[in-house]
């Protein structure tokens, strides 16, 4: 499993997706988006049961895919045996909670059209928008199973990879913090990562339409490598906004984005680094990852992070 994802600590390899229904959760992300299903596994996994401190039969199926040829932002989808409640069940739009997956792709008027056209339902139409650099971008989001949110995004300047069928997942996981500024600077201290952009936008246009309370303001930045597209995570603080703590849901068997995995070329100096950060040494793992040694740690606002050092 090693060769199937970059072996990266700045960037993610895969998100972890708790799904209810493993066909359905396929049918979207390999037969519409184009995914490539690198593994599939059906059955216990004693290994990830014991990281993640459920019983092992609690895990029935699993698959991994990524982008083709795309080594970073991939996901990890499981199910468990018995399924609970979406993480976002009920969450506001400044809910503290992992929040969206960001996707990637061609002619996205013609990918919105095919998508309607099988079912799928969307918060609005198509939207234009400028960044503050002058960038346009297109954005849309979209309801996606499991109460995943879905944002499908085109950058006309600079098209992402993608799969065949248009669609490339993910270059982005969005994720609420309380404290912008803290979680970069653990993201940081624990694993290198750069924040690639720093925004901060107010305003009545955006408190429209965020449904913010007047004078509030978003605080966005993106975490990663400046020289990969994919495989970064996207923080944004919602300022002067009352929010929720719905982290404590994202563990199995919710539904919906639960957690982050790392591929790390060592574990020891993270570890050494993390001490103070709260990183958890797990020991060897021999599981759906391969074999290895595995660590986890939790980011301030409250996200799982487990990080994977291969094999050599």
């Amino acid at each position: 499993m090693t060769s199937a994802f970059a072996v990266h600590p700045s960037t993610f390899a895969c998100a972890v997706i708790s799904v209810a229904d493993m066909d359905e959760a396929l049918g979207l992300w390999a037969d519409l988006f184009g995914m490539e299903i690198l593994e599939r596994r059906i059955g216990g996994d004693v290994a990830l049961a014991s990281a993640w401190e459920i019983p092992a039969a609690d895990i029935v199926d699993q698959a991994l895919l990524r982008t083709p040829g795309v080594r970073e932002g991939g996901l990890h989808l499981v199910r468990f045996r018995a399924p609970g409640e979406p993480v976002r069940a009920d969450a506001a739009p400044t809910d503290l909670v992992p929040k969206s997956v960001d996707i990637a792709v061609r002619d996205i008027e013609a990918r919105y059209d095919e998508l309607r056209a099988v079912g799928y339902q969307f918060r609005s139409p198509v939207g234009r928008m400028v960044t503050q650099s002058g960038t346009v971008l297109y954005e849309v989001h979209m309801f996606g199973p499991d109460g995943l949110n879905l944002v499908l995004l085109e950058v006309p300047d600079h098209p992402e990879p993608v799969s065949p069928k248009g669609y490339g997942v993910a270059p982005q996981l969005v994720v609420i913090s309380p404290d912008n500024a803290r979680e970069a600077q653990f993201l940081r201290d624990l694993l290198g990562i750069e924040q690639i952009a720093h925004n901060r936008l107010g305003g009545p246009s955006i408190e429209k339409t965020v449904g913010l309370p007047p004078g509030a303001r978003l605080d966005i930045r993106i975490m990663g490598d400046p020289k990969i597209d994919y495989g970064r995570l996207e923080i944004i603080q919602y300022e002067g906004a009352t929010s929720r703590n719905l982290y404590p849901r994202a563990k199995p068997p919710a539904r919906g984005l639960l957690s982050v995995t790392y591929f790390v070329p060592d574990l020891d100096p993270v570890i050494a680094r993390g001490a103070a950060l709260g990183v958890r040494d797990l020991g060897a793992f021999a599981g759906f990852y391969g074999r290895g040694r595995l660590a986890t740690a939790t980011t301030p606002a409250g996200l799982r992070l487990d990080l994977f050092a291969p094999e050599s």
